[in-house]
């Protein structure tokens, strides 16, 4: 018989009903929202009730619960953590990328050992329309803070769990063909 590194699930019996612990599922949105011609990341500060990255700058993102669809949990992160309704920005904007679909699943198992499925996001905002209000709806001891970070200044910062590489990778791949815009030279 084949040996194999992992280490398995446990079942532990609650009120009678069977539920096996194993890795978590976590969604991250790598969002970009175009304003004006301009390419901002909306980006929240992790709080202290949080067990790891607290006091630093992050994407949105989070698990994945019971009953709840991967594209579910990430509207609802993005609801949470931001306080932005990715449908209706769906509705009366030009939103770029999937949320029936992930772009990247990294199962990696590092510190957490969570099974994370990435969300590369582009809304496109209508002329003449501001950026939306941040406004997270958990409390404090989740998110700190929340900030729109021109897309440049957040691919300086030093991101909660290297979410800044999220952002390269999709730039490089993702929003490739989108962003920057084409600068064509008449000829």
């Amino acid at each position: 018989m084949a040996k194999f590194p992992s280490t398995p699930n446990r079942c532990v019996i609650v009120d009678g009903e069977e539920i096996w612990v194993s890795r978590s599922v976590t969604v991250l949105a790598i969002l970009v929202v175009v304003c004006d011609g301009k390419a901002y990341v909306p980006l929240n500060k992790r709080g202290p009730d949080l067990p790891s990255e607290v006091g630093k700058w992050c994407l949105a993102g989070g698990y994945l619960d019971y009953d709840e669809t991967i594209g579910g949990a990430v509207i609802r992160e993005v609801w949470e953590e931001l306080g932005l309704d990715l449908p209706s920005l769906q509705t009366h904007h030009k939103l770029v990328g999937s949320l029936d679909q992930p772009s990247l699943v990294f199962s990696e198992p590092r510190r957490s050992q969570n099974v994370t499925m990435h969300y590369p996001l582009m809304v496109f905002l209508n002329e003449g329309t501001d950026l939306p209000i941040l406004n997270p709806q958990v409390g404090k001891g989740e998110v700190t803070d929340v900030e729109w970070f021109p897309l440049e200044d957040a691919m300086k910062m030093e991101l909660a769990f290297r979410h800044q590489d999220s952002l390269q990778r999709c730039l490089m791949n993702e929003f490739a063909k989108i962003w920057p815009p084409s600068q064509q030279s008449s000829t």
